[in-house]
């Protein structure tokens, strides 16, 4: 009868639990039903299958000796080896922004080992290869698989390149970031003026609270052809002819200013007028940073969804990464009040797609394209872009500081024609011209490279690094870097869509 290895943890959310073998660092999530009967050593015919998983994994009285299967690192852990130390994520101590970090010390064997554990070889060919006694080596490796540890698995093949099972941790999941009550309104809509004018840092805000991808790559990187965010907006405006020869641009939410610097630097290299430039934020802080950075440029503090600008007067609008922060409320048909009745009378006007009850609404993101189309002028166009699907229902985030969500591009573009403009929807990896396949941090790298710099007092940009680039206060061996389609230290490009909006002319 198959027996599970008495050594056999559970870890996770119970609902859904893990089996974690401390001895390989293996684990197979199982579904509650089937844990007792697993306990029980069920041997019936429909669970042979599910038996040989665990066996392979190392996780029954069968398993094979562990100095016959191969360790492999985790790739979320990092050697120092100036300590000498390994700095790995603590499973036990999952955070809204990843996990807490620790330096477990290491002694000449143990870095020979971790060296020399490359997938490939067996346990006992890595104690070789080190020098190393296999009996000191087996306990090595026991110690980096425990379960509070999780730095290596032993397996019984190598794995394949990027195998996500060792970019991940057993651990209970990330626990939402608190919510402020301002944050909400009295009927469920997410509120952000008071969380706006707090601002207090704003060097360093999209840093630590909120990185968007023009954050990420505001410094030139090969994705964008070498060139910043902002000039590759420029570029990718200008090729599909919504540049104006000249008159008045404005920028709605303009961050920490550097998108509009380098859009305006790319403006003055093309040899295109500027014309006149205004920005509008719902942050004092913000503002005072663009001004620094484009003293050119008028500054208003306003609300995105009321433009203080004439009818008619705006030739091109540039609003990145804002609408997700703009009201967003629930709602179910026939519901009145508050911000209900504002959804329910767009819904009608404009003829929206019902999403099912109580799912949130962008009301927020269709009022600013209200105003984006009232204060454009005939011929005028307009770049708006955020996190979302074309259909998918908006869902808010949950690990930052402040509640976002995703925008139903669908439902926008709608609002754009009711409103008698012509919409394009967009992936603004596209428009950017973007190289999918150029490399930035893996995420669990830059979770360690952030947290590493933290722990020495260091400050680490939020920016699109490389383990070739990535600035950091002492010697390190094991980033990874990953396709910049893949989790890193910003947004992911591929989740972001853009409306087009031209005004007829």
């Amino acid at each position: 009868m198959p027996r599970l290895h008495p050594d056999l943890v559970w870890l996770g959310p119970p609902e859904r639990p893990a089996l974690f073998s401390p001895t390989t660092g293996r684990h197979l999530r199982v579904a509650a039903d089937g844990v007792v009967a697993l306990q029980a050593g069920d041997a019936a015919p429909e669970r042979a299958p599910l038996w040989r998983r665990l066996a392979d994994l190392g996780l029954t009285t069968e398993g094979p000796d562990p100095l016959a299967l191969r360790p492999c690192r985790s790739r979320c852990v990092l050697l120092l080896p100036d300590r000498p130390a390994l700095w790995y994520p603590l499973p036990t101590h999952p955070t809204p922004g990843g996990f807490a970090h620790a330096a477990l010390p290491l002694d000449p064997e143990g870095v020979a080992l971790w060296r020399a554990a490359n997938g490939g070889r067996t346990l006992a060919e890595v104690a070789d290869h080190a020098g190393v006694p296999r009996a000191r080596a087996a306990a090595f490796f026991r110690r980096l698989t425990a379960p509070d540890v999780q730095a290596a698995q032993l397996r019984a093949r190598p794995p394949r390149p990027r195998d996500p099972g060792l970019a991940r941790l057993v651990a209970l999941p990330r626990p939402g970031s608190p919510r402020p009550a301002d944050q909400r309104g009295a009927h469920g809509e997410t509120t952000l003026g008071a969380y706006h004018a707090a601002i207090d840092h704003p060097d360093r805000h999209f840093d630590d609270r909120e990185t968007t991808v023009a954050h990420a790559f505001a410094v030139p990187h090969p994705a964008l052809g070498g060139r910043p965010f902002g000039a590759a907006l420029h570029a990718g405006l200008g090729s599909r002819g919504m540049l104006p020869s000249s008159g008045t641009v404005l920028e709605i939410g303009g961050g920490d200013g550097e998108l509009g610097a380098d859009f305006w630097a790319a403006a003055a290299a093309a040899g295109r007028p500027t014309g006149r430039a205004l920005r509008l934020d719902a942050s004092p802080a913000l503002l005072a940073l663009q001004a620094a950075r484009q003293p050119h440029t008028i500054g208003t503090l306003g609300d995105a969804t009321q433009l203080p600008y004439p009818d008619g007067g705006v030739d091109l609008v540039l609003c990145n990464e804002v609408m997700a922060d703009l009201m967003a409320t629930p709602w179910g048909r026939g519901e009145r009040g508050g911000p209900a009745s504002a959804v329910a009378d767009r819904v009608a006007r404009y003829g929206l797609t019902p999403l099912p009850p109580g799912a949130l609404h962008n009301l927020g993101a269709w009022q600013l394209v209200e105003e984006v189309g009232r204060v454009l002028a005939p011929g005028g166009a307009a770049f708006l872009s955020e996190f979302g699907a074309l259909d998918e229902v908006p869902t808010e985030t949950t690990q930052l500081d402040h509640p976002e969500v995703s925008i139903h591009f669908g439902h926008l573009r709608q609002v754009a024609e009711g409103c008698g403009l012509e919409a394009e929807v967009v992936s603004l990896a596209d428009l950017l011209g973007a190289d999918l396949a150029a490399r930035w941090l893996s995420r669990p790298s830059w979770d360690a490279a952030r947290a590493l710099a933290a722990a020495a007092g260091a400050h680490l940009p939020a920016r699109a690094w490389t383990a070739a680039t990535v600035p950091l206060p002492e010697p390190v061996e094991g980033l990874v870097d990953a396709p910049v389609s893949a989790d890193g230290p910003g947004p992911v490009l591929t989740r972001f869509l853009a409306l087009l909006i031209r005004r007829p002319g």
